[in-house]
């Protein structure tokens, strides 16, 4: 049988599209748990996974298992004498306990499902829609759903900190200590994102390997520890100070990268002149004024002991343990900065702007494109012409297989 040896591809013909590869676990540590415990179809399949653990959820919930409802309701209403009866729960008054666990664990499988919806079923065909191909897709759909979270959550943040007591004013972060009693909306707020953070974990662990994983890896970690640890001992306040001053700067981190997989290199250079100064002044001016404020003002304020009977948890030790948290998250931020003026650096010498601590993905882009040129010529029957074709790119990349 003739073999069909020109290396003109046929109009007749159409690429097949294939079903681009699921992601494995590329981060070092959580990679061979994976492994061992042979779980890389469960990190494969998050969104079918994610999507019928939280059917199952709300299921339990609607056939009054209790600890599905804990799940997906607010737990510890309080009931007192300043309670309104049918007060809606957005306004009603909450204390903490232990089953505010169950509600965080939902928001992790939740948001585990949200990610994969958005990057998957709305980022992807919008990224196509651009021209944007490749491994900048990929990058493309998480920057997508990276601004989209922090628009959401910064702006319900500075609603919920300009109708507080402590809007511009750091004394009333302890003024009233302890702060045990909070509205629903906010203790909501703080969960979901507590929530958010925890499957942080999960993302980092089976996302796209990232260059800086041990810095990123110690700032969830103390990210996640601030607000679990502010949530239980009722510092709210300032944990929710630093949730805002936190949120802003990944906005403008976000928008740039995203008009640079487009194109737009020249409005992307201004943008991130922009996210450079968010980044100093909120992450290197306001968070330290926070950073104070914890470190000599609750002498102030409080008698600092510890009291649980009344809910006071506030001591000397606490203190201290805090502090050290928050200046390991600034010793992370400094560390990030100094890879920004690199950047800068870098732009000053005419390149583009670039954030140093993209994915380690130098040459996966190249590879994934030369692969998609050789299947589509093994599709449309090339035969030998895609073999040759084959070792052209090779050739031309120093023998790097395609």
């Amino acid at each position: 049988m003739p073999t069909n040896t020109s290396t003109k591809p046929s109009k007749d013909l159409k690429p097949s599209r294939t079903k681009r590869p699921p992601k494995k676990a590329e981060a070092p540590v959580f990679q061979g748990v994976v492994k061992y415990f042979r779980l890389e179809r469960l990190f494969r399949d998050d969104r079918d996974l994610s999507v019928k653990l939280i059917g199952a959820i709300l299921a339990g919930s609607a056939l009054g298992i209790p600890f599905c409802q804990k799940m997906t309701k607010l737990s510890y209403p309080v009931q007192d004498e300043l309670t309104v009866p049918g007060e809606s729960w957005v306004s009603a008054r909450y204390v903490k306990g232990p089953n505010d666990l169950a509600f965080v664990a939902f928001w992790i499988i939740a948001f585990t499902y949200i990610r994969a919806l958005f990057m998957k079923s709305l980022f992807t065909p919008l990224g196509k829609s651009l021209g944007i191909r490749g491994a900048k897709l990929e990058r493309f759909e998480e920057q997508m759903y990276i601004m989209v979270y922090y628009a959401i959550s910064w702006t319900s943040g500075m609603i919920l900190l300009y109708n507080s007591p402590y809007w511009m004013n750091t004394d009333h972060y302890w003024i009233g200590y302890p702060h045990n009693k909070i509205s629903g909306i906010f203790k909501t707020y703080y969960l979901v994102q507590f929530g958010f953070w925890m499957q942080q974990f999960y993302v980092l662990n089976t996302d796209m390997k990232r260059k800086d994983y041990w810095a990123m890896l110690a700032h969830h970690f103390i990210t996640s520890a601030l607000i679990g640890g502010s949530y239980t001992v009722h510092l709210t306040r300032i944990g929710h100070a630093i949730l805002i001053v936190m949120d802003v700067a990944d906005v403008f981190l976000a928008i740039p990268k995203i008009l640079r997989y487009q194109g737009y290199t020249t409005i992307c250079d201004y943008l991130f002149g922009l996210f450079v100064i968010s980044w100093a002044y909120t992450r290197h001016y306001l968070f330290p004024i926070i950073i104070m404020s914890l470190y000599n003002k609750p002498q102030k304020f409080l008698d600092m002991k510890w009291e649980p009977e009344t809910s006071k948890f506030l001591d000397p030790t606490v203190q201290n343990i805090f502090l050290g948290l928050l200046y390991g998250l600034e010793a992370v931020l400094c560390f990030w900065f100094l890879m920004i003026f690199k950047v800068i650096y870098k732009m000053f010498n005419g390149a583009q702007a670039d954030d140093n601590r993209s994915h380690d993905e130098d040459s996966g882009e190249e590879d994934e494109i030369e692969s998609e040129v050789v299947e589509k010529l093994a599709v449309q029957g090339k035969g030998i012409g895609a073999e040759k074709d084959t070792t052209v790119l090779k050739q031309r990349n120093g023998g790097k297989k395609a």
